[in-house]
C-alpha cells in the first residue's frame, strides 16, 4: 500500500471514529421528528381528555424517549455495521459539552418532581383540601423523571443524541405539570385572580414561542441526521475494495 493509500485509509480511520464515538445518523433526524408530532400534538386541544383503551392519551405519550431510545438502538444495529475497533483521541470540550445537557436534564428532572411534589403537599396542607389533593399522586408521575434520567449517562454517544432525548424528556415533562398542579393544588376560590388573565396571556406566548422553537430544532436535528447518514455512507464508499 502507498503512501497516499495509508493517509487516505488514516482519513477514514479518524472520519469513522468521530462517527461510531459521537454522531448517531439517522437517529438524530428520528429525534428530530418525533419532536415535531409531539409538539404538534400538544396543538391539540382535545389532547389532555383524550382516551386510548381507556386511560389518558399522554400517558401513552409520555413513554415516548423510550421509544426513540429504542429505536436509535435498532437503526445503529441495521444501518451502522462495525467496521472493526476503533478509539478516538479524547476530546475534553467535547465530553464537557455532552455532560452539560445530561446535566441539565437532570436539573430539568429534579425541579419539576419538587414543583409537584410541593403541589400535593401545599394541598393536603389547605385548611379544606379539596378530595383530588387527598389522593397521593399515581406512582408513575414519581418515577417518570429517574426513569428517563437513568439511561442518560450510559446510552447518549454525542451531542446530537443527548439534545435529541433532552428536548423529548423535556415536552413529555412538560405536559406532566399541568397533571400535578391541576390535581393536587385544589383552587382556593372560585374566582381567579384579577391578574390571572395577564399571567395566562403570557404563559400562552410562552408555549406558542417554545413550540415554534422545538419544530425549528426538529427541523434542523432532521437535516443534520441526514447529512451524517450520507457521510457514514460516503465512509463506506471510499473503504478500498481488495482486487
Amino acid at each position: 500500500m502507498t503512501t497516499p493509500d495509508l493517509d487516505v485509509l488514516g482519513a477514514l480511520t479518524r472520519d469513522y471514529a468521530a462517527f461510531q464515538s459521537r454522531k448517531s445518523g439517522l437517529a438524530t433526524a428520528l429525534g428530530g421528528l418525533m419532536a415535531i408530532l409531539l409538539a404538534l400534538a400538544a396543538l391539540s386541544p382535545d389532547l389532555m381528555g383524550a382516551r386510548v383503551t381507556g386511560r389518558l392519551l399522554v400517558e401513552y405519550l409520555v413513554w415516548m424517549p423510550f421509544l426513540w431510545l429504542a429505536l436509535k438502538w435498532g437503526v445503529g444495529r441495521v444501518l451502522y455495521r462495525g467496521l472493526g475497533p476503533v478509539k478516538p483521541s479524547p476530546d475534553a470540550a467535547y465530553e464537557r459539552r455532552r455532560w452539560f445537557w445530561i446535566q441539565g436534564l437532570a436539573l430539568f428532572l429534579l425541579a419539576v418532581l419538587l414543583a409537584g411534589l410541593y403541589a400535593f403537599a401545599s394541598g393536603l396542607m389547605q385548611v379544606n383540601p379539596s378530595r383530588a389533593a387527598l389522593c397521593p399522586p399515581p406512582l408513575w408521575m414519581l418515577l417518570m423523571p429517574f426513569l428517563y434520567l437513568l439511561p442518560a449517562p450510559w446510552v447518549l454517544r454525542g451531542i446530537e443524541e443527548a439534545r435529541a432525548y433532552v428536548v423529548l424528556v423535556g415536552q413529555c415533562m412538560l405536559w406532566l405539570v399541568p397533571f400535578f398542579l391541576l390535581s393536587f393544588w385544589p383552587p382556593r376560590s372560585a374566582s381567579l385572580p384579577a391578574d390571572w388573565g395577564r399571567f395566562g396571556d403570557l404563559s400562552g406566548i410562552g408555549m406558542v414561542g417554545l413550540i415554534l422553537l422545538i419544530l425549528v430544532w426538529g427541523a434542523l436535528a432532521m437535516i443534520r441526521g441526514w447529512r451524517e447518514h450520507h457521510q457514514y455512507l460516503a465512509i463506506l464508499r471510499a473503504l478500498p475494495r481488495e482486487s
